[in-house]
Parts: C-alpha cells; sequence; structure tokens
C-alpha cells in the first residue's frame, strides 16, 4: 500500500510539473531563450514585424509600431522576471526589450504608457515589489489545444507571475493589439483584437544576462 501511495503521488508531482512547463515555441518549434533574439511577425498578411516610431512632437522615448509590409523589423530579446528560467513560459512575467542601440538615450525595454495606452520604450527590468508597466507575459493566440498552433499575444501583466515571490496581486490588464497614431500603426492595450504574432530566431545570440 505504502509502495502504491508513493508511486501515486510520484505520478501526480511529474503530471503537475509538466502543466507548469508550457514553453513558447518559435515557427520551428523551438523554445523561446533567455537574451536569444527573435522576430515578432504578425499573423496578418503581408508579412510585417514590429519596429520602433517617433512621435512629431516627442521623438523620445520611442513608441512601437507594426512596419511595412514584408519587413521583418528590429530583433525583440525576451528576459523572463524568474532569474532561474533560461526560457519563456506561457503566462510568466518577463521584460521585452530591442536589443540594438536606437539614437534615444532611454532604455530599449518595454513599458505601457498608461496616459495614451501604447506600449514605448524607456521601461525597466527592475523585480521590485509591486506594480510596474514593464511587466508583460505571452500566451497562446487561437486554438489553444492545437500542438500546431505556434501564434500568440502578448499581455500587460503589472505584477509578477511564475516567480517564487509574487510581487503584487494585481491580474493582467489586457492583450496588446494595434491603434493608428500618426501615420503609425502602435501596440496599445486592446482585448477585443488582440495582435496575434509568430516568432522567427534570429541567428546571432545575445548574453545570458543583460543585467
Amino acid at each position: 500500500m505504502e509502495f502504491i501511495l508513493l508511486l501515486v503521488s510520484s505520478l501526480l508531482l511529474t503530471a503537475r510539473a509538466a502543466a507548469a512547463s508550457n514553453p513558447i515555441l518559435d515557427v520551428d518549434g523551438d523554445e523561446l531563450r533567455r537574451g536569444h533574439r527573435y522576430y515578432a511577425i504578425s499573423e496578418r498578411r503581408p508579412v510585417s514585424g514590429l519596429t520602433l516610431a517617433a512621435r512629431s512632437n516627442a521623438p523620445c522615448p520611442l513608441n512601437v509600431a507594426q512596419t511595412s509590409s514584408n519587413d521583418y523589423g528590429r530583433p525583440l530579446a525576451f528576459f523572463p522576471e524568474n532569474a532561474e528560467d533560461d526560457t519563456v513560459q506561457e503566462g510568466n512575467t518577463l521584460n521585452i526589450m530591442f536589443p540594438e542601440p536606437t539614437e534615444c538615450r532611454a532604455s530599449t525595454v518595454w513599458t505601457l504608457d498608461r496616459e495614451r495606452g501604447v506600449v514605448t520604450t524607456g521601461g525597466t527590468s527592475s523585480s521590485a515589489i509591486g506594480p510596474h508597466n514593464s511587466r508583460f507575459s505571452i500566451r497562446r493566440a487561437g486554438d489553444a489545444s492545437s500542438e500546431r498552433e505556434r501564434k500568440y499575444q502578448i499581455e500587460v501583466c503589472p505584477c509578477s507571475n511564475g516567480v517564487p515571490r509574487p510581487s503584487c496581486r494585481m491580474a493582467c490588464v489586457g492583450s496588446l493589439g494595434l491603434t493608428e497614431d500618426e501615420g503609425n500603426l502602435l501596440l496599445n492595450i486592446n482585448n477585443e483584437r488582440p495582435h496575434a504574432i509568430r516568432f522567427v530566431k534570429v541567428k546571432e545570440e545575445l548574453p545570458a544576462s543583460r543585467r
């Protein structure tokens, strides 16, 4: 009887661990890894990625925008807030950044401009207790039951998820969609029409930590 109980307990722990581990995959079926570079390609046709766009009256910080047609845009790098995670897990909070330098002195870490409702650069990678606007998470879009579905949406999550000590207890506030502004399509909060993307890896890689 004791052996059976131990066996059942072991199976339950294994099942829970498998359920908790749900890595985000690129178009090749490989897991997204900390610090590696990826293009975020829109599900819309023709092909387009993400880039940076300046406002006419405020050149910095730069806004995160969709590129024109047939342009992969700028690569992104992802850094899970849980320092022990080397791969990006679905629903866990992370920082997103453009690893290439820009003309602005501010950081290239994404953050949500709550006043305008759009995503800009100039964010923080802090894991301090309490909410802040530079935490995001990635979730599967479309048919979540299909292993072939590798399209995702990005959510704004002010409080930590998937870390040993959550920073606060606020739920994620919404998924990112697109809004037109001064001729650019900017990432913004849009729960009704989230922006579905796929990830394409870039050959060169970044160091495992930017801190």
